[in-house]
């Protein structure tokens, strides 16, 4: 290899290496789940509210490098759930970083909670590209990329939505998701509310 083409080679390898461990990572998460309801979950009380902001806190440099504005729109000072705060932690996680990857330069995400009929319902809208009508079925198929995103996203595995579904599935909880292609697309999902006043 020619000394001037060394880390244009260098990098390319250390893009596939970063891209096999986030793709060896999320496939043993998977099968962790494994798909027959025998997902442990360690439930606790927790603050939704807090968990978001902290999550929210460690995208700061990938929003800033887009020029994205991360808004928080929380209902109450604590809003308490009965979850897997950990595993909670990681949809949130997934769901902003998705919205991150699939956001325009100078545009804004929103994340917002509220209660209704004993559940949070968590949300996270973009105002991205928007998913194509015929993907939308398939988007929690482990692998799948929509043409859209293949562009887009080169680091992507194709299973952070696959992990999501998994989560919530455990939990017996819900999520759906509305999308227009070049408007943007908000996933929404549940959890059950714990009324800590009433304890």
């Amino acid at each position: 290899i020619p000394v001037e083409m060394k880390d244009r080679y260098l990098n390319i390898i250390i893009t596939e290496t970063e891209r096999l461990t986030k793709l060896t990572s999320g496939l043993m998460e998977l099968n962790q789940y494994g798909g027959h309801g025998k997902t442990i979950l360690d439930k606790t009380d927790f603050d939704i509210n807090e968990v978001i902001g902290q999550t929210a806190a460690t995208f700061e440099g990938a929003c800033s490098m887009k020029h994205i504005v991360l808004e928080l729109v929380l209902t109450g000072d604590e809003l308490f759930v009965c979850a897997d705060k950990s595993k909670v932690q990681q949809i949130i996680y997934n769901l902003t970083d998705n919205a991150i990857k699939f956001s325009h330069n100078d545009s804004s995400i929103k994340i917002e909670t509220h209660v209704k009929n004993g559940k949070v319902f968590v949300s996270v809208k973009d105002s991205g590209i928007g998913i194509p009508k015929d993907s939308i079925s398939k988007i929690w198929e482990r692998f799948y990329k929509t043409d859209l995103s293949r562009g887009k996203d080169k680091k992507g595995t194709g299973i952070g939505l696959a992990i999501v579904r998994e989560i919530i599935q455990a939990h017996g909880e819900n999520i759906n998701v509305i999308s227009t292609e070049g408007v943007g697309t908000e996933f929404i999902f549940t959890l059950p509310f714990v009324d800590v006043e009433d304890d």
